[in-house]
């Protein structure tokens, strides 16, 4: 098990995929432990995400099975990367734009539904 490991880092690509499900279905059926298991398995998964940088999570997903990688921290913090930005910080983002074409800080706030004053601390923090 350790040597596949070690050997997943220099694996070439097109390679790695079927060496990281032969790993994979090889700690399943090693480690008894349940908890192990799936420290061994979410370390390989890792692996697979940095060998593979382009890889969407989605492409990673369809390559190996997730399941078990879908309660790491790693996962997690993966998601909170990707996801879509909360409606408050999208719309301060318009508020400088919003400035440079001569709009009030009252003005931005009420076409934004803000408080004026969240909208002031925001452009303080950004110039």
């Amino acid at each position: 098990m350790a040597i596949g490991i070690a050997k997943l880092f220099v694996e070439i690509p097109t390679k790695a995929t079927s060496l990281a499900q032969q790993l994979i279905t090889q700690a399943r059926e090693d480690f008894p432990d349940e908890n192990i298991q799936k420290k061994v398995i979410a370390f390989i998964q890792a692996i697979v995400f940095y060998k593979f940088p382009n890889f969407t999570l989605e492409e990673i997903e369809a390559m190996l099975d997730l399941d078990a990688f879908k309660n790491t921290r790693l996962y997690e913090s993966i998601l909170e990367k990707t996801k879509p930005k909360t409606e408050l910080e999208t719309k301060l983002k318009l508020a400088p734009k919003l400035t440079q074409k001569g709009m009030s800080i009252q003005e931005i706030a009420e076409l934004l539904e803000l408080d004026a004053e969240i909208i002031r601390k925001y452009l303080q923090e950004e110039s």
